[in-house]
């Protein structure tokens, strides 16, 4: 998988090269909500991943820790990374000390950069390709690559419409056994409950949720086609 991930990236010129860029004044922020809960564990020891897909990464904490955990397990993972790094909600602009983590110059947020600066710090930038799209965008692009994973992480808008939409094209890339991870299962993200729930409800699966996250499995048995023959 590293070298033909690696290709992909490269061939849409994402080469992760990042020697002229200045990182005068960053620091290592992995502040993050929820980043090390034992849903991640759990779920990295039941999937085995070679390839997670994470929608959502704000700075890299929950990134961190995954790949911390797959390491620990003796896995070789790499994690594709999706996000715009702009925002996910209107909280994260609302909220000053979110806002400020935005990183804003000129009015636009370079929040990329701290994700970039944590994950070269950390030393977990060869196992990390950040694909900065929206996750529709992205999810038709790796589409077009055949990409599947067997571990997805979903933590990107938080309404409804925009949830559901992440599940439903998402599955399409799990493999059939694969796990998929929700955040903020919780009654203050009503928008994202109801999404959930509608999901699992209409594909019939089971689904584990404590402490603001939830998992279910995408069957072995189900009606499976390449990502470039879903819908």
């Amino acid at each position: 998988m590293t070298t033909s991930l690696r290709r992909i990236f490269e061939h849409i010129d994402i080469k992760k090269d990042y020697s002229e860029v200045d990182f005068t004044g960053f620091e290592v922020d992995l502040q993050g909500w929820g980043s090390e809960h034992q849903l991640f564990d759990q779920a990295i020891v039941a999937s085995q991943p070679k390839l997670i897909i994470e929608v959502g990464s704000w700075k890299g904490a929950s990134a961190y820790n995954m790949l911390n955990i797959c390491k620990s397990k003796g896995l070789n993972s790499e994690i594709i990374c999706i996000d715009t790094w702009l925002g996910s909600n209107d909280t994260l602009w609302l909220n000053s000390n979110f806002r400020s983590s935005l990183r804003l110059k000129n009015g636009y947020p370079t929040i990329f950069w701290q994700f970039i600066f944590n994950m070269i710090q950390s030393g977990m930038i060869e196992a990390v390709y950040p694909l900065p799209m929206t996750s529709s965008a992205a999810y038709h692009l790796l589409k077009r690559f055949e990409i599947a994973a067997d571990l997805i992480y979903i933590d990107a808008g938080h309404e409804h419409e925009e949830v559901y939409s992440d599940l439903s094209s998402y599955y399409h890339l799990l493999r059939p056994g694969g796990i998929m991870l929700c955040d903020d299962y919780l009654a203050q993200w009503p928008g994202l409950v109801s999404a959930v729930n509608r999901f699992i409800a209409e594909k019939k699966l089971a689904v584990t949720a404590f402490n603001g996250k939830c998992a279910f499995i995408k069957p072995v048995e189900a009606n499976y086609a390449t990502p470039a023959q879903a819908a």
